[in-house]
């Protein structure tokens, strides 16, 4: 049986995994819409506009 000093170092290493996890998930994901602006010709700021536009319609 591990003690609690193990698992409680058990659980923040998972924690911090999950931190890592989380920030290249959002780094893929920015990769990602950087790739398919340049394959579909959108610039940083025409995407920005339509974004900012979507949320004005509601």
């Amino acid at each position: 049986m591990k003690s609690y000093d193990e698992l409680k170092a058990e659980m923040e290493a998972i924690q911090q995994q999950m931190v890592e996890a989380k920030k290249n998930e959002r780094a893929n994901a920015l990769k990602e819409v950087k790739r398919l602006c340049k394959e579909f010709g959108f610039t940083a700021g025409m995407l920005k506009g339509a974004l900012a536009k979507g949320r004005g319609e509601k």
